[in-house]
């Protein structure tokens, strides 16, 4: 039988990169061999998420499945164990001679997602006229630390700043801080509010 990588991962086809990356963090972790999981199992899920991860390989993925993957030794046809840059955003470094043994497992898995499994996501709700004209807002992180954002003037709702080296922990050091923007929307006018707008909308805005 073919193998569904989405429903390897849990999710659907519809799904985003953030949600693949959250399914595939949670069902690494819950067969991880080191934890008692199942390392086949294991393996499946890393295969998947190599290829749902990359947009290129996904786009194959759904017109031919997997059998276009086919052949192709695991850590060649695919770009997460190939030397140097391996799942988008992590870095593996130098990978010759790595053997995917599952003695000391923990630290390779430490090594390969740290900084992805550190990475912080946060929302911050901003007013319209500040996603219009622009301004500086502050919030505190689940760290306490206060972080300033910049906000450009016409931010569209769902737009995403990284804040490099501000999110958690780990090994090798800290993730980033990704924020994303939500615009909030006004439920209640004035009639000066609205006289505005009605302007605003006889402008073309």
């Amino acid at each position: 039988m073919a193998k569904d990588y989405y429903e390897l991962l849990g999710v659907s086809k519809n799904a985003s990169q953030d949600e693949i990356k959250r399914a595939f963090r949670k069902a690494a972790l819950q067969h991880h061999p080191d934890k008692g999981g199942d390392s086949a199992k294991f393996k499946e899920i890393n295969e998947a998420y190599q290829v749902l991860s990359d947009p290129q390989k996904r786009a194959q993925y759904d017109q031919f499945g997997a059998t276009a993957f086919e052949g192709a030794p695991f850590g060649e046809g695919f770009s997460g164990f190939s030397r140097g840059r391996g799942f988008e955003g992590f870095d593996f470094g130098e990978t010759e001679g790595f053997s995917f043994g599952f003695g000391g497992l923990g630290d390779i898995f430490e090594t390969m997602f740290g900084s992805a499994f550190a990475t912080v996501q946060v929302e911050v709700e901003i007013s319209l006229s500040q996603a219009v004209l622009g301004d500086r807002v502050r919030f505190r992180t689940s760290q306490n630390e206060e972080i300033e954002l910049n906000i450009p003037v016409g931010t569209q709702d769902g737009t995403q700043f990284r804040f490099k080296g501000k999110g958690g922990a780990y090994r090798r050091g800290r993730g980033d801080l990704i924020v994303t923007t939500h615009i909030r929307m006004p439920r209640r006018l004035t009639r000066e509010q609205k006289e505005l707008f009605e302007k605003l909308k006889q402008s073309g805005l």
